[in-house]
């Protein structure tokens, strides 16, 4: 595929990291995005008809079976698995980023309150398929990137002794690719899983996909990719 002759996909691969340090983070799979039940769905769903269909479709047939085969590997492999939640703690969601307050608050003058919910909330749970998504290794996040509003990520990660991310979850152009820029400056090596990621079009995924690899200098791999390098490093 090209865009405007610029760029070709998938993207060129280079030789895999050794993943001995790498720890599996799952961005944002979190309930409301994921429930058409949720007043994040219904708004969007009202406000424009099939906005949600890519992703929600991805998701279910890709998505959450690729995330599921991982994390299955990596616990058996012993490695780190982090889950990122995006919800607030604030009643008026005040503590949230400023583009999610502002999303919130017309979501809640048109019908819909509770769009982000709050931390306590069952819809800001992670997905129930992820059983694995205990407290300890759940982090919540109040703005696009983790490192941002989440210090006590990065200090896990660092406490774990952890070089490499290996990035799965929602979505591609928004809070995965946010927290992945975060992580390269902080010198983390980075892994997106293309097929293990999600966001509302295939176009926006492949772009953001591009964007991130130039500037986080990281790999593009497919969950296939992940689970071999895995194999080869229990073989070794």
């Amino acid at each position: 595929m090209e865009v405007a002759g610029l760029v070709r996909y998938p993207p060129p691969r280079s030789p895999l990291m050794n993943l001995e340090n790498a720890a599996l983070i799952v961005v944002d799979m979190q309930r409301y995005y994921l429930e058409s039940s949720s007043a994040f769905a219904q708004f969007h769903t009202d406000k424009e008809p099939g906005c949600l269909g890519y992703i929600h479709q991805r998701c279910l047939e890709t998505v959450i079976p690729n995330i599921s085969k991982l994390i299955s590997r990596f616990e058996s492999a012993g490695l780190p698995i982090l889950f990122l939640r995006l919800c607030g703690d604030a009643e008026d969601r005040s503590d949230l980023q400023r583009t999610f307050s502002k999303v919130h608050h017309q979501a809640a003058e048109r019908g819909y309150p509770g769009l982000y919910p709050l931390r306590s909330e069952p819809h800001s749970e992670v997905i129930s398929q992820f059983s694995s998504a205990d407290t300890e290794r759940t982090f919540c996040k109040t703005t696009y990137s983790a490192f941002t509003s989440a210090p006590s990520f990065d200090a896990r990660l660092q406490s774990l002794g952890c070089q490499t991310l290996i990035f799965t979850g929602l979505a591609t152009s928004q809070c995965v690719e946010t927290t992945a820029r975060d992580a390269a400056d902080r010198d983390y090596q980075i892994i997106h899983v293309e097929n293990a990621q999600a966001d509302y079009s295939e176009t926006t995924h492949r772009a953001s996909l591009y964007s991130s690899q130039g500037v986080c200098g990281g790999q593009i791999l497919d969950t296939g990719d992940v689970l071999g390098a895995l194999a080869h490093n229990d073989s070794n």
